[in-house]
């Protein structure tokens, strides 16, 4: 898959924060707003990648997109050819876009609007303070508090599918700890409507 040389330069040079390639094929370095999006590594991708992000359109009513980041909070940047192998797995008719931002609070500023679909485990990263730097926050006593409210200010929201732990129990929604009145950003994907037991590390492994 193609990218365009100026968009890929851009993407790691900073000067272009977001470029989504569109269904049709073309690129393009406007932003998608209001969307649902399905935020990994994708390292591969895989059947339950795909099937998470049906579930969340049939439940939404909205067209799903991918989301890659060239930047991870626990891993070096993305090597351009490893980037351009990891977006050839998307599907052909199905818009991805690929960022610089690493963890939600950057992904909710530059994506306003948006619902992120994410996994159980996903969602425990993104409540766990040690991803958060002081000199981010205004007040960190709470940094957890201060990025919900961030994401919350840029109209995003979560879907949340449950995943199988590494005690080997079926963990949703409702198992995770979080501030009470940052509760009304999440929404259950539901058992019945997704559970594929698959990892991409279990992949890799095989």
């Amino acid at each position: 898959m193609k990218v365009p040389l100026n968009i890929l330069d851009g993407l790691y040079d900073g000067s272009i924060s977001c470029a989504l390639r569109q269904s049709d094929g073309l690129w393009t370095t406007s932003r998608p707003g209001n969307s649902l999006i399905l935020s990994g590594s994708f390292n591969p991708l895989h059947e339950g990648h795909i099937q998470m992000l049906s579930a969340a359109e049939k439940m939404t009513g909205k067209k799903g997109i991918y989301e890659i980041s060239i930047c991870n909070v626990d891993k070096p940047v993305l090597p351009k050819s490893t980037l351009l192998n990891r977006i050839k797995c998307f599907p052909p008719d199905k818009s991805f876009c690929v960022t610089a931002s690493p963890r939600f609070t950057e992904k909710s500023t530059i994506l306003p609007g948006s619902t992120f679909v994410i996994g159980y485990d996903t969602a425990t990263r993104l409540l766990d303070p040690k991803y958060y730097k002081k000199k981010d926050f205004y007040y960190y006593s709470d940094a957890v508090v201060d990025a919900l409210n961030m994401i919350t200010e840029n109209h995003c929201s979560f879907i949340v599918g449950g995943r199988i732990d590494e005690s080997g129990q079926f963990k949703t929604l409702g198992d995770l700890k979080m501030p009470k009145k940052s509760r009304q950003l999440f929404e259950l994907l539901p058992e019945s409507e997704f559970r594929i037991d698959i990892s991409s590390s279990e992949i890799r492994k095989d």
